[in-house]
């Protein structure tokens, strides 16, 4: 089986194995079925499912949030045995597909799901536009806030070179970050390694970025275990927790401080 898991920033191929899954391709871009450019999306799409034959697909897409959506999909990739779902759907069919458990994905965007029977309880996954704690635009966001009130000479705010000259890296001036976000639909998750690396170097800044978003997103793992009312089993996966930085150690310091212990798949 092919298993096509897209979000805001990228398309993971797997391929099911009697091993389990195995990671086969990652393909860059924005598979979001609500902000990405769809035609493009297709076109993906079918050069992977041709370049991994198989005889099912199971696509899990973030921004499927209707049948319409899926329909969409379904009739654009014409000839295809493939099942559409959302990327939520495809989680819980991948991590818990025969019992009650609860997710936080963190990659572009973020959300925060339980499983209680066939009932689905969320949290978050509001949209860039409102959104999305802990995820790879939010941080994004700030470090574009922050980079600003550096540049306009902010009282109170102390200089961090390592910050500054990394995100001057991508905008020269305050007109140029203006312009290339507005203008030139910069995505800004794309700041998630910078900010991360300049932590690593020891700035305040990005620091303070990755504290405040992991806080976040510890908070809404506590809202979400209220609101369940019981304690299930935790998986916490997507982009920013695939491999170990400082935002994932970050974190799993902080579930342990709050007594979470029980997740997997990033942060075991």
């Amino acid at each position: 089986m092919l298993i096509l898991d897209g979000g805001g920033s990228s398309l993971k191929v797997f391929v099911q194995t009697d091993s389990g899954l195995k990671l086969k391709a990652n393909y860059k871009g924005n598979f979001n079925v609500q902000t990405g450019e769809r035609e493009k999306m297709i076109r993906t799409l079918s050069k992977v499912i041709k370049r991994f034959p198989t005889e099912t697909v199971k696509l899990g897409l973030a921004g499927v949030i209707s049948k319409k959506d899926a329909a969409w999909i379904v009739s654009s990739l014409v000839g295809e045995k493939i099942s559409v779902m959302s990327d939520v759907d495809l989680a819980f069919d991948l991590h818990f597909p025969n019992s009650d458990g609860m997710l936080a994905i963190l990659g572009t965007g973020s959300i925060f799901v339980a499983k209680v029977g066939r009932k689905k309880i969320r949290l978050g996954g509001y949209g860039r536009v409102i959104g999305d704690a802990g995820s790879g635009y939010a941080i994004g966001q700030e470090a574009v806030r922050a980079y600003l009130q550096l540049l306009d000479g902010l009282d109170g705010l102390e200089r961090d070179t390592v910050f500054e000259s990394a995100m001057k890296k991508f905008f020269r001036t305050r007109e140029s970050a203006i312009r290339k976000i507005y203008q030139e639909q910069f995505e800004v998750q794309h700041l998630v390694p910078v900010v991360f690396q300049c932590a690593t170097r020891g700035s305040t800044i990005a620091t303070n970025i990755i504290d405040y978003q992991t806080s976040l997103v510890v908070r809404y793992i506590k809202a979400l275990r209220q609101r369940v009312g019981q304690e299930l089993p935790l998986c916490i996966t997507g982009g920013l927790v695939e491999r170990e930085t400082c935002y994932s150690m970050i974190l799993k310091e902080k579930l342990k401080q709050h007594h979470i212990s029980s997740y997997h798949n990033g942060l075991s």
